[in-house]
């Protein structure tokens, strides 16, 4: 993704968040922002560690060997190596968790802002 595509999906979480949990205020709302920001961002940078390639090419290999197309070992192994190689990617992850350390400092700074 690029341009604000990866930014849409936290904001529309972080927004979820603040009006489902019943939060109210202006610190609320950061947090909650920056909470959606923090999630994909993890995701993110857990997909760029590939710590998902065997758990996806698992169900992978289960549907092809319980829909009769399993292949040889050796195919096999070459195609995960393949898979796990063209993994992750997602440059927007440092992003991602930058703008929720900065939305979590303001929900922070606000609420001691609020209190005095």
């Amino acid at each position: 993704m690029q341009g604000i595509g990866p930014f849409v999906a936290p904001l529309i979480l972080g927004g979820a968040l603040f009006v489902l949990t019943g939060m109210n205020g202006v610190s609320d709302f950061f947090f909650s922002l920056g909470s959606g920001f923090l999630v994909f961002g993890l995701i993110r940078l857990l997909s760029n560690l590939r710590m998902f390639a065997s758990f996806a090419w698992g169900v992978r290999f289960l549907k092809r060997l319980f829909m009769g197309e399993a292949r040889d070992g050796r195919t096999e192994t070459e195609d995960y190596a393949r898979y796990r190689a063209n993994m992750g990617g997602h440059r927007d992850a440092g992003t991602l968790l930058m703008v929720a350390g900065i939305l979590m400092g303001t929900a922070a700074l606000t609420a001691f802002l609020i209190k005095t």
